[in-house]
C-alpha cells in the first residue's frame, strides 16, 4: 500500500496480512486491532470509542497497475524468486554430495571385498608359516 503503516505495530501494510477499518476511518492490521481490543475498545490512533460490530474486518485493495498479478508485492516476488534460486542451488549441491557418498561407499565396499579376498588367500599360508616355520 505504498508505505502506509499500521500505527498499532508500525509495520507497513502488505498483501499478506488482513487490514481492518474502524468507524473513524483509521486502518490497522486485523490481528493488531483485535489484540488492541483486548485492552481497550477505542481507536489506537484517535482514541474514539469503537463498537465491535462497527469494525470492517477485512478491506480489499486493488493494485494500481492492474496487471492481474497474484497480488504479491514486487519485493516479495523478488524474495520468493531469490529464495527459489537459492533452494535449487542447495538441492543441486545436496545431489552432488549424495553422489559422492554413494561413490565413496561403493569404493569402500570394493576395498572391503578386496581385503577379505586377500585375507582368505593368504590366511592358510600364513598359518602354516607360523606353525611350521616354513
Amino acid at each position: 500500500m505504498g508505505g502506509a503503516v499500521c500505527t498499532a505495530c508500525n509495520d507497513e501494510f502488505d498483501v499478506v496480512r488482513d487490514v481492518s477499518s474502524l468507524q473513524c476511518g483509521h486502518i490497522f492490521h486485523a490481528d493488531c486491532i483485535q489484540a488492541w481490543f483486548n485492552h481497550s475498545m477505542t481507536c489506537p490512533q484517535c482514541y474514539q470509542e469503537v463498537a465491535q460490530d462497527a469494525v470492517i474486518p477485512k478491506l480489499s485493495f486493488t493494485r494500481p497497475d492492474g496487471d492481474g498479478s497474484s497480488g504479491v508485492a514486487p519485493s516479495s516476488e523478488l524474495e520468493v524468486s531469490r529464495l527459489s534460486s537459492e533452494l535449487e542451488e542447495v538441492q543441486e549441491k545436496l545431489r552432488q554430495r549424495e553422489q559422492e557418498v554413494a561413490e565413496l561407499s561403493a569404493d569402500g565396499s570394493a576395498k572391503d571385498d578386496k581385503f577379505n579376498e586377500l585375507t582368505e588367500r593368504y590366511r592358510l599360508p600364513l598359518i602354516l608359516t607360523i606353525q611350521y616355520g616354513t
